[in-house]
């Protein structure tokens, strides 16, 4: 549980600080964004090294999250804690909405794939041989 702890505290800083580091978005202006970047590119590569480390920490408690869930419709034993505290922790998505909808849904997207790409296929379904 410590393990799922630190990963739903990295998953909330990391997307908070992407949000918070990132140039200024509304309006979007390229000279703008590309001004940021020449003249503050520590702070826009820590926003996109926070994004790739957030898209991994989502993933995982999306990950967490599915597996669970498949798991409580199938009837199969599951933990219910971690379950919970996966959901739980994704709620600060619904932050990340309220703050710049259109970059929350890209970072959820690929969130969501990464998490689903990490799926073990043994823990969800049986695999068989033909």
């Amino acid at each position: 549980m410590g393990r799922l702890w630190m990963i739903a505290f990295v998953a909330v800083l990391c997307t908070y600080l992407f949000f918070r580091w990132l140039p200024p978005l509304e309006p979007f202006s390229p000279t703008l964004f590309l001004t940021q970047l020449l003249f503050s590119p520590f702070r826009t590569w820590l926003a996109f090294a926070c994004f790739l480390l957030g898209v991994a920490a989502n993933g995982a408690l999306l990950s967490i999250a599915v597996t669970g869930t498949v798991r409580l419709l199938s009837g199969r034993r599951l933990r219910l804690g971690q379950w919970l505290f996966s959901l739980a922790a994704l709620g600060h998505f619904y932050w990340a909405f309220q703050f710049h909808w259109r970059l929350a849904a890209l970072f959820f997207v690929f969130s969501f794939f990464y998490g689903m790409m990490t799926l073990r296929s043994r823990q969800t379904m049986p695999h068989r041989w033909p």
